[in-house]
C-alpha cells in the first residue's frame, strides 16, 4: 500500500449529516429540545422568566453540539478541558534532556 492517502474527512461519512454522531450529540439535542417543549406546556403563560427558563435546556443542548475548530463539537472541547486540568499532573519524558547535556558540558 505504498504511497496510499487518506482523506482528512473520511469520518464525516460516518456522522448523522456529515456532523453529528447519534450519541451523545444527537441525544443531548433531541433530549433537550423534548425537555422544553415539555416545559414550555407546563409553564405557559406564568410569565417570562419561567419562559426563558424552560428555553434553557434547548440552548444549552444546542450550545453543546455546536461545531468547533479542531474539535469535534463543544462538548468534545469542554471535555479535554476538563481531562487537561483533572488529568494526570505528572507527565513522563522518555527522550533527551536538556538540562542533563547543559550539566555534562558545565562538568567540562
Amino acid at each position: 500500500m505504498e504511497g496510499s492517502l487518506i482523506p482528512a474527512n473520511t469520518k464525516k461519512s460516518t456522522l448523522i449529516l456529515g456532523m453529528f454522531r447519534l450519541f451523545p450529540d444527537v441525544a443531548i439535542a433531541a433530549g433537550g429540545t423534548v425537555l422544553t417543549v415539555a416545559l414550555l406546556f407546563i409553564v405557559s403563560g406564568q410569565g417570562t422568566l419561567s419562559m426563558i427558563l424552560a428555553l434553557l435546556p434547548m440552548f444549552i443542548g444546542a450550545f453543546l453540539v455546536l461545531p468547533m475548530p479542531n474539535y469535534h463539537n463543544m462538548l468534545c472541547c469542554i471535555q479535554s478541558i476538563l481531562n487537561f486540568y483533572n488529568g494526570r499532573k505528572k507527565y513522563i519524558w522518555r527522550g533527551w534532556c536538556l538540562r542533563y547535556e547543559y550539566s555534562e558540558q558545565k562538568k567540562q
